[in-house]
């Protein structure tokens, strides 16, 4: 019951911010630190002259870069590398995990999958600190860890695995720069051209892989059309829930108990499923919550607009050349396009850094914009597993009340 395409997941802003008191403490923050600064290059890449807020938001997530572990995550989650052959995962939501697959430990530690660590799940706004800075890589695993979990087999865990890789600096961003109009995320689209780039077909062959691990639509428990829930949907959900206060830790854990394969972790027709219809409603409560307060909030999308158009200008004049776009962290991308910019691009720029989040009056959302929505399956016993709108009827006219308000909005 998801208007609009294939599922994604936009920036969003934390629990409880009020986006004006924000917004005037993000200002005087500001007016604080006028004196322009410059430091030595970093990763290559020359400095020059930053607005205060840039260069803190770039040095810390360089420290941070320096001195993780090579298989460090994010905000809810760490990895350890133990005697160089297992890796120890640790998540908050889903508890300890210990990999010891040679061909999941090689692309844990691949700097393909490690490059993930450098993009913000939220884009522009994670990387301003305006949300939490939950990145790509803490979530590819995330989804890994819940088809593992169920029990599904190698090939399946390395599609969960890999199923954001070929996403771009600052995320769905992109979209709004370079995507044509009703097409796929942009990440998708140039999936292919990626991988080419890469040394991932190689790894996969080694290990006797097949190369259909890359298209994730294959694999039911991985992903699924929406509501229905999958691995991406799922730790995302939850990921975005916790991080923003919308669901306590201990429900998003009563969540994954509660999760498993039906009819089996590999029977052709598989889907994930959960047992308790009452944890389910409050997920998918929690779900629509998100989408409204931070996913569709037109407000989180207006960001993300303003920051693709500077790209979009940037990229079609040849400034910035698109395949930088999977060669830099969210950081070093920021650096390039301050270098790259006209005096009104910068304006824009400095504008998105020093106002955050602004005000929703007044702003529409898009019409290309998606509304989410979740009806997981539930199964009690029963023959078949039914989705929760089935099994309480009041869900099916929350979500039908859910989407037509959202649609108002537009």
């Amino acid at each position: 019951m998801e208007a609009n395409g294939k599922e994604g997941d936009q920036p969003g802003e934390g629990a409880d911010r009020d986006p004006r008191s924000e917004t005037a403490s993000h200002k005087q923050r500001m007016k604080s630190l006028e004196r322009q600064t410059r430091i030595e290059p970093v990763n290559g890449h020359s400095l020059v002259a930053l607005p205060p807020l840039a260069l803190r938001l770039l040095l810390s997530i360089h420290v941070g870069q320096q001195m993780s572990s090579p298989t460090s995550a994010s905000v809810l989650q760490t990895h350890q590398l133990i005697e160089n052959h297992s890796i120890l995962i640790r998540d908050e939501i889903y508890g300890e995990e210990l990999v010891h697959e040679p061909v999941l430990v090689e692309l844990l530690q691949s700097p393909e999958v490690q490059r993930l660590q450098g993009i913000c799940q939220y884009g522009v706004t994670a990387f301003l600190g305006l949300t939490p800075r939950v990145t790509r890589l803490e979530h590819s695993v995330g989804a890994f860890i819940l088809v593992r979990r169920v029990g599904a087999t190698i090939e399946e865990q390395v599609a969960a695995l890999l199923h954001d890789i070929s996403h771009t600096t600052l995320s769905h961003v992109m979209d709004h720069a370079l995507s044509k109009p009703r097409e796929e995320s942009y990440h998708e689209v140039h999936k292919a051209r990626y991988l080419k780039m890469t040394r991932l077909p190689d790894i996969l062959a080694r290990y006797g892989i097949n190369q259909k691990v890359f298209a994730e639509e294959l694999f039911p428990l991985v992903e699924m059309p929406s509501p229905q829930l999958c691995a991406d949907r799922l730790d995302y959900a939850l990921r975005d829930t916790v991080s923003f206060g919308k669901l306590p830790i201990q429900d998003a854990r009563r969540v994954v108990g509660s999760l498993q394969a039906f009819p089996s972790a590999t029977a052709t027709r598989r889907l994930l499923v959960l047992d308790d219809p009452d944890i389910a409603l409050i997920l998918s409560r929690a779900y629509i919550t998100t989408d409204k307060e931070i996913w569709s909030n037109p407000a989180h999308i207006d960001m993300c607009e303003r920051t693709g158009q500077v790209i979009s200008e940037l990229v079609e004049a040849g400034s910035v050349d698109d395949k930088v776009l999977w060669q830099v962290s969210d950081a070093e991308f920021w650096t390039l396009l301050r270098q790259a910019a006209s005096p009104k691009q910068l304006r824009a720029i400095e504008r998105l850094e020093e106002e955050g989040i602004p005000e929703e009056n007044g702003l529409r959302l898009p019409h290309c914009a998606k509304i989410r929505t979740l009806d997981p399956d539930v199964w009690q016993g029963e023959r078949q597993p039914a989705p929760l709108s089935m099994v309480l009827p009041t869900w099916k006219s929350e979500l039908q009340q859910y989407i037509l308000s959202r649609s108002q909005h537009r």
